[in-house]
């Protein structure tokens, strides 16, 4: 569904079109979601006092809690790996779970592994993002894990269609500080201005991009409204609308070129 303000989705000095990755290009939470109860089953059956629904509640509820704080929660501990287990770690001590160490690397490995497993290459997808790059240059900015994302992007056969992709996760600055945004422009040569940028989160995405001079594009649930009093924002309730309209603008667009900052 377009919404009616698309008139100009692709502003005239848009070089360069910069996506987010989870629910954005990737449907991660769909996937993310049939991997959590696939394990949550595996160690119901090995706990027989524990549900398999205790597990997914106590996991959904933890993960929110402590990557919401990134930060001061999960951040001091170094790695990705290492938050990944904790998170694992707190949420089977509140069922009542305590794996060994060994045990729980392996099984926060695990997750993440039927995680990447699940992805499966988008054709359509990238073939909208092979068309859209015949006119402007195309990147991706990310709260995500460096190695996590990229294999994100390599499973969804989608990888090679970017030319820079900034990981933000591990930095002390993320979405929606200035700071990656301005890395992505930096590696693309291009201006804020000449970016357009396409998120599913406003705080994050739409903020973050329109406060650094970028051209935000929302990608939203059917329903899902901005905040009050927000600026008018190009807004879409699925990526295959939100790639249709930027191809069909950037073909009928004089042919653009990216300029050096």
């Amino acid at each position: 569904m377009i919404h009616p303000n698309q008139a100009h989705v692709l502003p005239p000095t848009v070089t360069t079109v910069l996506f987010d990755i989870d629910n954005t290009l990737i449907p991660t939470h769909q996937v993310w979601q049939r991997a959590l109860a696939d394990i949550a089953a595996d160690l119901a059956g090995n706990h027989l006092a524990v549900t398999a629904a205790d597990i997914v509640s106590s996991y959904t509820r933890t993960s929110a809690t402590l990557w919401g704080d990134y930060d001061r929660a999960l951040a001091p501990l170094g790695s990705h790996t290492a938050a990944r287990k904790y998170v694992w770690q707190l949420a089977l001590q509140q069922v009542g779970i305590d794996m060994p160490e060994r045990e729980l690397t392996a099984h926060a490995a695990d997750f993440a592994e039927r995680q990447l497993c699940g992805l499966k290459p988008d054709l359509a997808t990238s073939d909208s993002l092979r068309r859209l790059a015949r006119t402007v240059q195309l990147g991706v900015i990310t709260n995500g894990d460096t190695d996590q994302q990229h294999a994100k992007l390599v499973h969804s056969g989608l990888a090679h269609h970017f030319r820079t992709v900034v990981c933000a996760l591990g930095n002390s600055r993320r979405k929606p500080d200035p700071a990656p945004f301005q890395q992505a422009c930096a590696e693309m040569a291009v201006r804020p201005e000449q970016c357009l940028y396409v998120g599913d989160e406003w705080a994050t995405d739409v903020v973050g991009a329109r406060n650094v001079g970028m051209h935000p594009v929302w990608i939203s649930p059917a329903g899902e409204q901005p905040p009050v009093g927000a600026p008018p924002t190009a807004r879409f309730s699925d990526l295959a609308s939100c790639l249709a309209a930027l191809c069909d603008h950037a073909t009928n667009s004089p042919h653009r070129r990216a300029e050096p900052t």
